[in-house]
């Protein structure tokens, strides 16, 4: 919807400066006048009812964007642009509230226990939480963080459904409402023998498992304290920082070594294309130590 009004905001602008005709705007500004009956058609009443009230916000969302498309189309023509810029603020509000009701209804937040160790339920775990904080801010009980290991059960819901809303389901983790990290299973476990039972694999897949899981974890806390979105930069940055986590949660500096260049030789390389970026190297423009020669 702000797509399609940046396009007939645009437009307007152009009616203003004689550079665009009313009839091109009166076809811009047709979606937002039928944002309701859009949001029915595309999305439609939700079955499930904790998304009801957000889908109700989000109606009244609507009403707004339609009154902001009619002052863009009636007022095009005119040097004042006060109404015009009233009705978009309202828009924008009406928008965050609706979508902060919405991701407040997601499994993602849910209330869990906070338990630490070989566990197979889904809960906080919190020395991870307590390593980020000691990564971000030199001290485990800086900030109240929550790293949230799933179980194999609910973990597929938790995933698909925040993975609908952000767009992308191809992903091993996701870092959300400034303080919380979603984690999949898998890499739980593995950061549970690393933290718990001292596991320090050296070969084959439980090695590179571990290496993998550490990285996400780094990832994540990028995400979470850069406010980073551009995922080639927000995983270089977290190879660089593989080595310094290992060692935050417990390893010896040796096998951080090994781990944080296991993951930059074997697995960096074969990230999706929007996870790389050849800015990623020694001495490069992504090197967070460019004085040092030690990479990553």
């Amino acid at each position: 919807m702000m797509l399609r009004g940046s396009r007939a905001t645009r437009v307007a602008g152009g009616v203003r400066s004689k550079t665009r005709k009313q009839s091109e705007l009166e076809l811009a500004v047709r979606p937002l006048l039928r944002c309701a009956e859009t949001l029915d058609e595309e999305v439609g009443e939700p079955l499930v009812p904790r998304y009801r009230e957000s889908y109700g916000l989000f109606r009244t969302a609507c009403a707004s964007v339609s009154a902001w498309g009619r002052a863009l189309g009636e007022g095009a023509s005119s040097s004042d642009s006060s109404e015009i810029d009233s009705k978009e603020l309202e828009v924008e509000q009406s928008l965050d509230e609706a979508h902060r009701e919405l991701s407040s209804s997601f499994l993602a937040v849910e209330s869990l226990p906070v338990k630490g160790g070989d566990v197979s339920t889904s809960r906080i775990e919190p020395r991870f939480g307590r390593a980020l904080n000691t990564l971000v801010y030199k001290r485990a009980d800086a900030a109240q963080l929550e790293v949230r290991c799933w179980s194999k059960e609910e973990w597929p819901k938790v995933k698909y459904e925040y993975g609908g809303y952000a767009g992308n389901v191809d992903f091993a983790g996701f870092a959300y409402d400034q303080f919380r990290v979603s984690i999949d299973p898998t890499y739980c476990a593995s950061l549970v023998d690393l933290v718990y039972g001292h596991d320090r694999p050296t070969s084959g897949l439980p090695f590179l498992k571990m290496a993998a899981s550490v990285a996400l974890l780094a990832h994540e806390a990028g995400h979470l304290f850069e406010s980073e979105t551009n995922e080639a930069r927000t995983e270089c940055f977290a190879v660089q920082r593989v080595r310094q986590l290992a060692t935050i949660l417990g390893t010896s500096p040796a096998y951080a070594d090994v781990l944080a260049t296991a993951y930059w030789k074997d697995l960096y390389p074969r990230n999706p294309p929007g996870y790389r970026t050849p800015l990623c190297h020694d001495g490069g423009p992504l090197d967070l130590n460019p004085e040092s020669d030690r990479w990553p």
